[in-house]
């Protein structure tokens, strides 16, 4: 199951992430993709640049304003992923694509994230979703 917050006043395509999210179960051959979907629960936050920021600050020590963190929870599914819409559209202007595109590619990443996955895989992976 994939429940999805917005903190922020940008609208976001929330039925699309649903579907993407079921697509890479689907592909990673988990169980959740054949029916057993909330066992993966993901939460998926959208935030505004000052939260964002003070998260990645507090769990990375970094201080930019992040396109997407994750966060691992064991015992309450995959875990959290956590999205600043404003970064992400700055950078589909930067390379020059959809803003629901780059959207996918933040939301993948930190999916493929929660499952496991390195950065060095996920590059590889993440053209099989887009």
């Amino acid at each position: 199951m994939v429940e999805i917050r917005n903190a922020t006043k940008i609208r976001v395509p929330g039925a699309f992430l649903k579907v993407l999210a079921r697509e890479v179960f689907a592909k990673e051959n988990l169980p959740e993709a054949r029916g057993a979907f909330r066992r993966a629960d993901v939460s998926v936050v959208f935030l505004g640049e000052k939260e964002a920021q003070a998260l990645n600050k507090l769990y990375r020590g970094k201080t930019y304003v992040p396109n997407v963190l994750s966060f691992e929870m064991e015992e309450l599914g995959l875990g959290e992923i956590v999205l600043c819409p404003t970064v992400i559209s700055q950078d589909a202007k930067k390379y020059g694509i959809t803003f629901k595109q780059e959207l996918a590619r933040v939301f993948v990443h930190g999916l493929l994230h929660l499952l496991g996955f390195t950065h060095k895989q996920i590059e590889q992976k993440t053209k099989h979703y887009l």
